[in-house]
């Protein structure tokens, strides 16, 4: 063995020594909690009812039970959103 090496061994041996004897990073704070109350009040009723027709296109718009109209697709341009409009049904 040479010198340079018999000194370098003692100073690896001490520097792994050193490194192990370091305490870890503290760890990190936990997140606060957030606490969200549940909201008391119920939401309302669905009281729209939405039934499209995939084969035609035509949605036919109830509320509170009563027929309101129908939504078809030739509503004027300038009717955003569509306003529903009464549609004839052809007779069965």
């Amino acid at each position: 063995m040479t010198r340079t090496s018999a000194q370098i061994i003692p100073l690896l041996m001490s520097l792994a020594l050193a490194s192990c004897a370091t305490a870890p990073p503290p760890a990190p704070a936990p997140a606060p909690i957030v606490y969200m109350p549940p909201n008391p009040n119920p939401p309302p009723p669905d009281e729209w009812n939405l039934l499209p027709d995939p084969t035609t296109g035509q949605v036919d718009v109830y509320h509170e039970g009563g027929y309101v109209g129908s939504v078809t697709g030739n509503e004027p341009a300038d009717q955003d959103p569509p306003i529903p409009h009464p549609v004839a049904t052809p007779a069965d």
